[in-house]
């Protein structure tokens, strides 16, 4: 019993479930990372609604009045340090849908497909049939978003033949926590790329693989095109696939061919999104869109003139590093609150630890350094498709601002690689105790810092 509980998966499982639902209860409502534009995102996606309406020059919704007026009371809250009054916030709880009076709110389309949603957006659709009142959606949906990435984080770690301290710890960091418990697509990102880094390592690490059959070549091709559909900065991930042994394939020239077969879907289905999200009317009049350049022609810009581009993702990169070093960890709000950088330095501190800790049963994956060159490609190619992706939108000069630290948090797993050595290899439990210790003490201290935010 003793073995079956202090399993990694398992101890994962109950302090996932337990710090989650905490933040679920304490974090109010719509004070997440884009928390707002996902409700109703979801909302319009059970109206049939892909895109927003247009209504004099502004991209919104039909809502229900309750709704909106709830919005309304929290958005004050978003981007400034005032408390929430804790008598209003309850009263709030009683609001009633009332969906038969609605009115035009005015809001920023959010560029996700239902695949970022699932299934949360069917259970808002059962919601609004049974006119449940609006917080309770909100709260339901949010433990929706917790489950998903409980079940996707809990076989990630259960299943990886390698690094399963790693992936453990960096799945229960401040940040990951608290975006799954709240109504974003981070959660499902991450996950996803977790599942997706453990079924690398098992088809490229583990002995008992000898030859990588078709059906796991589709599972491995469907989690990469997976990614690329919620966040296609990360895409680049799927070089990847080069980690696998080309002698665990039939034939070289099938290794290969497999490799384009799935770049190339991935490329049609990347870029029919891209076609879809560039022409969407955002949160703005049309006074404020003709200050803007168009998408096409910054991209123009960007091929025309790439050194200079990469110059100034460069120094954006220098500005932003000490945000950015504690962003990752943690971001309460809209960014506006994160845990104190010695919490921070812990960490990074543990993160590097899980990754020399080793089980007697844990395989020893050796990296070389051919496959780290493709790791470090990958990483380098997804942040700057990252930076890429926030320049578009927000048009800043000499730095790209707008990058939070939660873009980057997913690969923090694929950056611990690049320091992985086969001759580190520790075993003593003080690790994993220590790891747990640690763990505790940043989401305790990640939930004290959402407190003496909002309260």
């Amino acid at each position: 019993m003793k073995k079956v509980i202090f399993k990694p998966e398992n101890i994962f499982l109950i302090f996932c479930l337990l710090w989650g639902m905490i933040f679920i209860c304490i974090n109010p409502p719509f004070q997440s990372p884009d928390e707002p534009e996902h409700m109703f995102k979801m909302w319009g996606y059970t109206q049939g609604t892909y895109r927003y309406q247009i209504k004099d020059g502004w991209a919104g919704l039909e809502m229900p009045y309750s709704m909106a007026s709830l919005y309304n009371f929290y958005n004050v809250y978003r981007f400034s340090n005032e408390k929430i009054p804790y008598k209003a916030a309850l009263l709030s709880l009683n609001i009633p849908l009332a969906k038969e009076t609605t009115t035009f709110l005015k809001h920023t389309p959010a560029s996700y497909t239902p695949l970022s949603y699932f299934p949360s957006f069917l259970v808002l659709w059962a919601m609004k049939f049974f006119n449940v009142k609006p917080l309770c959606m909100m709260y339901i949906l949010r433990f929706c978003s917790l489950l998903v990435y409980l079940a996707l984080a809990y076989f990630a770690i259960k299943k990886t033949p390698c690094f399963k301290w790693m992936l453990w710890f960096f799945a229960l960091l401040p940040i990951n926590i608290y975006q799954a418990a709240s109504l974003s697509t981070d959660s499902m990102a991450v996950g996803v790329i977790l599942l997706f880094l453990s079924y690398t390592f098992l088809l490229a690490y583990d002995c008992a693989q000898d030859k990588i059959s078709k059906k796991q070549v589709v599972i491995w091709g469907g989690m990469i095109t997976l990614i690329g559909l919620l966040k296609f900065a990360y895409f680049p991930l799927i070089l990847l696939y080069f980690l696998i042994p080309c002698t665990k394939f039939e034939s070289i020239k099938s290794y290969f061919k497999n490799f384009i077969l799935i770049f190339s879907i991935n490329m049609l289905l990347i870029a029919g999104f891209f076609s879809t999200i560039f022409t969407q009317t955002g949160y703005l009049t049309y006074e404020q869109m003709h200050t803007l350049k168009s998408k096409f022609l910054l991209i123009n810009e960007i091929i025309t003139s790439p050194f200079a581009y990469i110059k100034t993702v460069f120094l954006s990169s220098i500005f932003l590093k000490n945000f950015l070093y504690q962003n990752v960890i943690s971001s309460i709000g809209v960014t506006l609150a994160m845990i104190p950088l010695k919490y921070t330095h812990l960490a990074w501190l543990g993160l590097v630890c899980s990754l020399f800790y080793k089980t007697t049963k844990e395989k020893v994956c050796n990296i070389n350094f051919k496959n780290k060159l493709l790791i470090l490609a990958a990483v380098v190619l997804s942040f700057f498709l990252i930076m890429t992706s926030v320049y578009l939108i927000y048009q800043t000069k000499p730095y790209i601002v707008g990058v939070q630290g939660r873009y980057l948090t997913p690969l923090i797993p694929v950056v611990l690689l690049l320091v992985s050595f086969k001759k580190f290899n520790l075993q003593s439990m003080v690790i994993p105790i220590g790891l747990f210790l640690i763990s505790q003490c940043l989401l305790f201290q990640n939930l004290l810092t959402l407190i003496l935010r909002y309260y």
